[in-house]
């Protein structure tokens, strides 16, 4: 489980928005000088980020509150993003350099698309994977 505090900035019915600061992942890892994260922090101001989360306990404006994703669902949606709009593209120009014997404006074209169909899918399945519970943090526990 991947953890961050925050503390509580509104309550609903059934969900709570919580602010945390991404500073506070920077200031735990060991290769912060050389990351990337510090420097868009940096840019940003180390900018607070709010997020909803299901209220599964009574909590107040003000508390402080640990929320966590599960490891294996910011995995797979990782490998989602990243992963499935390359493999379109090289498996497209692949197949329209080896099996269609396309010149090489063709093979460029052909990649662009499959880039773009990966993205279209990713948007596609995103949408679908937004209602799964299990890629949504979890508010875990009150702190203070």
């Amino acid at each position: 489980m991947i953890l961050e505090t925050g503390k509580v900035v509104a309550v609903g019915d059934h969900e709570v928005w919580v602010r945390t600061i991404r500073e506070s992942v920077c200031q735990s890892c060991s290769a912060r000088k050389g990351c990337g994260s510090r420097l868009l922090n940096q840019m940003s101001d180390g900018a607070s980020t709010q997020i909803k989360v299901a209220k599964r306990f009574d909590v107040e404006v003000g508390d402080e509150v640990e929320i966590g994703v599960a490891e294996q669902a910011l995995l797979n949606a990782s490998m989602l993003v990243y992963l499935t709009p390359l493999v379109a593209m090289i498996v497209l120009a692949g197949v329209s350099q080896s099996l269609l014997h396309w010149p090489d404006l063709g093979v460029a074209l052909a990649g662009l698309s499959g880039l773009g169909l990966g993205f279209v899918f990713v948007k596609i399945l995103s949408s679908r994977l937004s209602c799964n519970p299990s890629y949504h943090p979890q508010l875990l526990r009150k702190l203070c």
